[in-house]
């Protein structure tokens, strides 16, 4: 398998964050709109949109989807040097 640079990796580690967090939208705004308006009562008030977020997040943010990343960007690379 071909070995990724520093920056490869760092692209593709942007691009997984990137991907949850289109993945996650939805969940994101219901904690973001339980945030308005709130200071300290948001600790234990929006818990519930938290939770929800972050294991929406956690789910695609895996060492597996990494990994089907780097194949994909693997895959792309070889057919662009093949041409």
């Amino acid at each position: 398998m071909n070995v990724l640079t520093r920056s490869e990796e760092e692209i593709l580690f942007n691009q997984l964050k990137h991907n949850a967090r289109i993945n996650c939208a939805p969940l994101i705004q219901e904690f973001v709109d339980c945030n308005t308006g709130k200071s300290f009562s948001v600790i234990w008030s929006c818990r519930r949109q938290l939770k929800a977020m972050n294991n929406c997040l956690k789910n695609f943010t895996t060492t597996e989807e990494l990994d089907k990343l780097r194949l994909e960007y693997i895959k792309q690379k070889r057919e662009t040097n093949d041409c």
